[in-house]
C-alpha cells in the first residue's frame, strides 16, 4: 500500500485503532472542500486503495485535476 499524499491517519478509541484516510491532509483544501459528497467518497476510496499498480498517484491526480477544471 502506498500513501503518496500522506493522508493515512489512526483514530484510537477504547483501546481499538481505526485507520482512515483524511481528505483534510490533501493539498488545495479549498477545492476538496467544495467537491460533491459522492466525489469525496470516490477520492477517499482511491487514497485507501492506492497500490501503485491498479490505483496510482496519477489516478488520484487525475480526479483532482478534473475537479479543478470542471467545478461543480
Amino acid at each position: 500500500m502506498q500513501d503518496s499524499y500522506k493522508t493515512k491517519s489512526i483514530l484510537e478509541k477504547n483501546s481499538s485503532k481505526y485507520c482512515y484516510f483524511s481528505l483534510k491532509k490533501l493539498p488545495n483544501q479549498e477545492l476538496v472542500s467544495k467537491l460533491p459528497y459522492t466525489l469525496k467518497i470516490l477520492l477517499e476510496n482511491l487514497l485507501r486503495f492506492e497500490d501503485g499498480v491498479n490505483v496510482t498517484k496519477d489516478t488520484i491526480d487525475a480526479l483532482l485535476s478534473h475537479a479543478t477544471t470542471n467545478p461543480v
